[in-house]
């Protein structure tokens, strides 16, 4: 499986067979490039202008906005709404998680979630081996709320999303103060690209939070 950090909350996998899923694609409004990527599925959190911009994704695409249980060939999705706020959604609206599993892997895009999941969402989810959780604040949870999720889900892998980077226009947060609080009692690798290649044999013993460079 790769998986690249296309950028803010948008990430391009591509499993063994080929297929191609596209996460939450932004537009140049945030400041960074829009996503121009050919995609079989995407995976769209909310309908917000940087986490829905369909207009640069080519192919026969499918899109999964909602939660739900859902096949595409050879990709098993499970769509959980958990909160985009502390006030069950009356001030940001809804948010999808999507759970992806192929090639053995299960990763789980959080979305903006803003608040911590119920019991349920955690219960529901299960084993999972690659998470991408937002660390921004602001829209999502910030650094001391993310976590929690974390620390809850037990990933193999764990990559932030959704915090302040060069270009980046939003007024959120930088990684720093997630960064200080994980050297603490996580290990913590900068992997200094965009892209990375993972079997299920090929996880790590011990749980690590992997930063990756943005590649738009």
């Amino acid at each position: 499986m790769l998986i690249e950090y296309v950028g803010h909350s948008c990430f391009y996998i591509v499993n063994s067979g080929g297929t191609r899923a596209l996460t939450d694609p932004y537009d140049n409004s945030i400041g960074l490039a829009p996503v121009s990527k050919s995609a079989d599925i995407v995976l769209i959190s909310h309908h917000h202008q940087d986490h829905d911009y369909l207009a640069g994704v080519r192919g026969g695409y499918q899109v999964f906005d909602k939660p739900g249980s859902y096949q595409y060939k050879d990709v098993a999705i499970q769509g959980f709404n958990v909160p985009h706020d502390a006030k069950g959604g009356t001030e940001r609206g809804d948010n999808t998680a999507f759970l992806m599993e192929t090639d053995g892997i299960r990763v789980l895009h959080m979305g903006d979630v803003g608040a911590m999941p119920d019991d349920s969402f955690f219960e529901s989810a299960g084993r999972v081996d690659v998470l991408m959780v937002p660390i921004g604040g602001v829209f999502t949870v910030d650094a001391h709320g993310a976590l929690p999720i974390v620390e809850r889900l037990k990933p193999n892998i764990t990559i932030p999303m959704h915090y302040k980077t060069t270009n980046l226009k939003l007024d959120i947060y930088t990684a720093r103060e997630f960064k200080t609080i994980v050297n603490k009692k996580h290990d913590v690798s900068l992997l200094g690209s965009s892209k990375f290649e993972i079997t299920a044999e090929q996880q790590k013993k011990r749980p690590r939070i992997l930063f990756m460079e943005n590649s738009y």
